[in-house]
């Protein structure tokens, strides 16, 4: 390329020569030469530079193009976090307002409609007709209630023989295969009579540690009969809950004298006492 170039820039420079006088010395003749080829270097060297800036340009506007797609990915993955946070922003208002709204409410909710399978159900009924002067079966609630003054000594957490051996029989039952998946919530109750023994009240100091003792109690006889601990839950609830007035003047009733074995689905809880 650079033959073809330097070519006609030399006949130019000595075209020019001999059009202003007519003949050319030796001397102006390698003169002109070299001029030539002089303009043929600065020519090579400028298309040259020229082929660099191209290729600059070019490789910044590639560049342009990568930050062009990457500016483009940013904005679109801002744009997918800001609804992410718009949804969890509204999500965190609706879950606010239904716990203000469960906060304000005074409504209790009740632990009852529990429906027991037909088999358990009809063996809990029978169980109840076998031990009537023991226990009750409710099955609205899905509640054994036993009494206390047929269950325990007075003032005590002793179970009687004949209780126990009841008590074994609804372990059995609860160990069906209709009842396993059930848990068991053990709840005392107590009436208003104050602890009145000392002796009574180093183990037991009120009504409320005597209620809890005796579910303890309960549980301590359902577990050694083969119900599983983690299915079982025992708590106290003293005199608190009566489900008949007490007598006046701390006479009590033994209606409120009561320990309630609640059988309860895996997702639900015992919330407050039976009737």
């Amino acid at each position: 390329m650079r033959s073809y170039l330097a070519m006609p820039l030399m006949l130019s420079v000595v075209g020019s020569l001999l059009m202003a006088t007519g003949c050319v010395s030796d001397q102006q003749y390698k003169e002109a030469l070299a001029a030539s080829r002089r303009a043929n270097q600065q020519l090579v060297t400028t298309q040259g530079a020229l082929r660099e800036v191209r290729m600059e340009n070019q490789a910044l506007q590639e560049a342009l193009k990568s930050r062009d797609g990457v500016i483009a990915a940013r904005d679109a993955a801002l744009t997918q976090l800001q609804v992410a946070h718009d949804k969890l922003n509204n999500d965190f208002k609706d879950l606010y307002a239904k716990y203000q709204k469960a906060a304000a409410s005074t409504e209790v909710q009740p632990i009852g409609n529990i429906v027991l399978p037909a088999a358990l159900d009809k063996a809990l009924r029978e169980f109840a007709r076998n031990n009537p002067e023991l226990l009750e079966y409710l099955p609205e609630y899905g509640m054994v209630k036993l009494k206390s003054d047929l269950t325990f000594q007075p003032g005590s957490v002793d179970i009687k023989r004949t209780s126990g051996d009841a008590l074994r029989q609804f372990a059995q039952i609860l160990n069906g295969a209709e009842a396993v998946k059930f848990n068991i919530y053990i709840a005392g109750h107590t009436d208003d009579i104050p602890i009145g023994k000392p002796e009574t009240r180093q183990h037991h100091p009120d009504n409320w540690y005597l209620s809890v003792h005796r579910a303890v109690a309960v549980q301590k006889v359902m577990t050694a009969a083969g119900i599983a601990p983690k299915r079982i839950g025992a708590l106290g609830f003293g005199e608190y809950h009566p489900v008949a007035p007490n007598a006046p003047g701390n006479k009590g009733n033994v209606a409120n004298r009561r320990v309630e074995l609640w059988i309860v689905p895996p997702d639900r809880f015992l919330t407050s006492g039976g009737r």
